[in-house]
């Protein structure tokens, strides 16, 4: 885990909420509306079925269920361009890091060609600037 990347995303996240002490949510849904990774999003739709599953109620990114050989589920931050793969959209426990298969390969690369970073366990279970220690 990189430092300066949980910089980055600590920044992005009190850019997006106005504020790491009072943040406000709205720019969630004006977010989701305004479809910003649609580029990401039609490019993986060349390759797999793709499932919108985003509860903006439970999660601070878009949900997308991947389908072709493997299951896949992809979120791209609403915060940044930040992107967590996992395999399975039921069980969010097993954390794409290095992808080992070619469809795994292929959302990565993707995502990297559309400037999404991925974020690593290490970094994904550190406190955020929106949290208490």
């Amino acid at each position: 885990m990189q430092q300066s990347l949980f910089d980055t995303i600590n920044h992005a996240i009190a850019v997006a909420h106005g504020s790491a002490t009072s943040p406000h949510y709205g720019f969630l849904q004006k977010t989701y509306n305004k479809r910003p990774y649609q580029p990401l999003i039609e490019e993986l739709a060349l390759r797999f079925a793709i499932t919108d599953t985003t509860d903006l109620n439970y999660d601070s990114a878009m949900v997308y269920s991947l389908r072709q050989q493997e299951e896949h589920c992809i979120l791209p931050s609403l915060v940044g361009k930040f992107f967590l793969l996992f395999d399975s959209i039921v069980d969010r426990q097993n954390l794409v890091e290095q992808p080992a298969t070619n469809e795994a390969r292929a959302v990565f690369k993707a995502a990297h060609q559309h400037g999404f970073v991925p974020i690593d366990r290490a970094t994904l279970k550190r406190h955020t600037c929106l949290m208490d220690d």
